[in-house]
């Protein structure tokens, strides 16, 4: 004959603390002409849901949508690096809808002293260097979402 034994009784445990809600995503503007990169950059922020991007391939489509909408924060490729850097010397100087101090993150093949030197001036919080892990991207949205939250209320 078999013997059962009863299940030992489990210690009763406190419930967990209630989760601290999510900040709702933030608005941001992605510019990336590659389309594999930007489609996964986009997954990455909605799955997540840090962020709700807006997805452009050029720079010229995102300098004709920042004058005519804010947005909580910019991802921008430097594929176009002179278009670039000019749409985020607009920004700064509060020549688009968007807040002079809103963060920004740029991706780039490369980057000399010149170039970091630059980005440095413009105040640009994360610089992804291609290739780049879905990690990398990750911390920078979450770089971008901290950034919004430690800005001055306005």
């Amino acid at each position: 004959m078999a013997v059962i034994h009863a299940p030992q009784a489990l210690p009763v445990q406190a419930p967990p603390p209630p989760a601290r809600p999510m900040a709702p995503p933030i608005a941001l503007l992605l510019v990336e002409p590659q389309f594999l990169v930007r489609r996964t950059v986009a997954a990455v922020a909605r799955d997540m849901r840090l962020a709700d991007p807006r997805e452009l391939t050029s720079i010229e489509q995102a300098a004709t949508l920042v004058s005519l909408q804010a947005f909580d924060a910019l991802f921008l490729s430097l594929d176009e690096e002179d278009a670039a850097l000019e749409l985020m010397s607009r920004v700064r100087n509060g020549q688009t809808k968007c807040a002079r101090e809103v963060p920004i993150a740029v991706t780039a093949g490369a980057c000399g002293t010149p170039l970091a030197l630059r980005l440095k001036h413009l105040e640009v919080k994360r610089l992804l260097l291609r290739p780049f892990k879905v990690k990398g991207v990750l911390d920078a949205i979450v770089a971008l979402r901290q950034a919004i939250a430690e800005a001055p209320k306005a």
